[in-house]
C-alpha cells in the first residue's frame, strides 16, 4: 500500500523510456509478423499498467457507507502556532477554525484555583524572569492565584517563535498575543460549554505539602460541577485516580483511557474514549 504507487510510477517511466527503441525496430522490421511481435507485447504490458490500478485495494477508498465518523479534531493546547499555548486566545483560535474539542494541562495553585499550565515551572511560558527573578526553577503549583496573575502569559510567544513553521501574525494578533495571562480553568470551561465545546486535559498532582496535595481531584471536580457548570457530557475524564469515586459524583462525564488495556477492564471501568498516540499503536489497534 505504501510502496505500489511508486512501483507503479517507476513501471510505467521505464515504457516509455523504451517506446523509443521498440519503435525503431518496428519501422526497420521488413515483415509485419515481425512488428507485431514487436510491438503487441509491448502494447499488452502498457495497456496491463494503466489498468492496473482498478484491481488495487487501497484502504483510502471505500464504498458508501462504510467509511466510519470523521476523527474529531482536538485543540492542543489550543492553537499553539497562532497564539501562545493554554492561553484564552489560543483556544479561541481553536474554536475559529473549527475545532471539535479543546485539550489543556490543569495544575492548582497554593490556594486551591486549577490553572493551565503545561510545565511545571513558568520560565518557559511567563516572564517570571523580569517579576520574580528568584522563583524561576519554582513549582508552578506552589504560587497564589493573585501572584499568578500579574505574570504574563504572551510576550514569551513573540520573543520566542517555538514553531520554525509558524505564520506571520496580524498587528491585532500580535497586540492581543502580548496581553495574554494565565488562565483559570473555570474560565477554560465556560468557553468549551459556551462553544459547545469537548474538554480533555491531564491533570497534575500538587507537589508534597501542598495544601491541596490530597484533594486535588475534589478541588477539580467542585470547579467543574459547581463554579463553570458545564455539561457533564462535554468533559473527557482523563485522569485515572479515583476513577470509581468520580463515576459516582459525576455520572456524565466521558471516562476516556490514556493508555491501552484489555477490552474487559475497559468496560469494568465504563470507558467510552481512549486518548493514545499513533505512533505506540499498530494498525490493527486503530482499526
Amino acid at each position: 500500500q505504501i510502496t505500489a504507487p511508486y512501483l507503479h510510477i517507476g513501471a510505467i517511466t521505464i515504457m516509455v523510456l523504451l517506446s523509443w527503441p521498440v519503435a525503431l525496430h518496428a519501422i526497420r522490421a521488413d515483415k509485419k509478423v515481425v512488428q507485431v511481435i514487436i510491438v503487441g507485447p509491448y502494447l499488452a504490458i502498457l495497456l496491463f499498467l494503466f489498468l492496473i490500478p482498478l484491481g488495487m485495494y487501497s484502504p483510502c477508498i471505500r464504498e458508501m457507507g462504510t467509511l466510519g465518523p470523521k476523527p474529531a479534531l482536538i485543540g492542543h493546547r489550543g492553537a499553539p502556532m497562532l497564539a501562545p499555548e493554554n492561553t484564552e486566545m489560543s483556544f479561541q483560535k481553536t474554536i475559529e477554525h473549527g475545532g471539535d474539542g479543546l485539550e489543556t494541562d490543569v495544575t492548582i495553585s497554593y490556594d486551591g484555583v486549577p490553572f493551565l499550565m503545561h510545565d511545571s515551572t513558568l520560565r518557559r511560558t511567563t516572564n517570571i524572569k523580569e517579576v520574580y527573578p528568584n522563583d524561576t526553577a519554582q513549582n508552578a503549583a506552589l504560587f497564589s492565584w493573585d501572584t499568578l496573575q500579574e505574570l504574563n502569559a504572551g510576550t514569551w510567544f513573540l520573543k520566542d517563535k517555538p514553531f520554525s513553521c509558524m505564520g506571520s501574525l496580524s498587528r491585532a494578533d500580535q497586540n492581543q498575543a502580548m496581553n495574554q495571562s494565565i488562565y483559570k480553568l473555570s474560565n477554560f470551561l465556560r468557553l468549551a460549554d459556551s462553544q459547545n465545546k469537548l474538554v480533555i486535559f491531564d491533570l497534575y498532582r500538587p507537589p508534597e505539602k501542598h495544601p491541596y496535595r490530597n484533594s486535588w481531584i475534589n478541588r477539580t471536580l467542585e470547579v467543574i460541577l459547581d463554579e463553570a457548570g458545564i455539561r457533564p457530557h462535554l468533559v473527557l475524564w482523563l485522569e485515572n485516580d479515583m476513577r470509581s469515586f468520580v463515576q459516582s459524583v459525576a455520572p456524565g462525564f466521558q471516562q476516556t483511557m490514556g493508555s491501552k488495556a484489555p477490552v474487559e477492564d475497559l468496560l469494568m471501568d465504563n470507558i467510552v474514549k481512549l486518548n493514545l498516540a499513533y505512533t505506540e499503536m499498530s494498525s490493527e489497534d486503530i482499526r
